[in-house]
């Protein structure tokens, strides 16, 4: 099991899929209809940025911390900062490891 596909198993009701963005500020994004999570992943990151980015998108989801369509207003960066404060400090379980 690769350590992507560990990140993803910690988010066992969230889809996700892998995309190629080729921008390098594109890491990925959630998107939340009828309950239904589903997040993208932009594979052309390195791995250590996939894995945050999978954290990061699944905490908009988990806490509910969306923004809206404007980039720079209040509420997108208040989202924005309580989700990089969830990936920022995310550590899987050293049994969840070990499969």
């Amino acid at each position: 099991m690769t350590n992507i596909e560990l990140y993803i198993d910690c988010f066992p009701d969230y889809k996700f899929y892998g995309i190629e963005v080729e921008h390098n500020k594109y890491f990925g994004e959630v998107v939340k209809i009828n309950d239904c999570v589903t997040i993208f992943i932009n594979t052309l990151q390195p791995e250590w940025q996939q894995l945050h980015t999978i954290v990061h998108e699944s905490a908009h989801a988990d806490f509910d911390v969306f923004g809206d369509d404007k980039r720079h207003s209040l509420k997108t960066l208040l989202a924005e900062k309580q989700a990089q404060y969830v990936a920022d400090h995310f550590q899987i379980k050293q049994s969840l490891t070990h499969k």
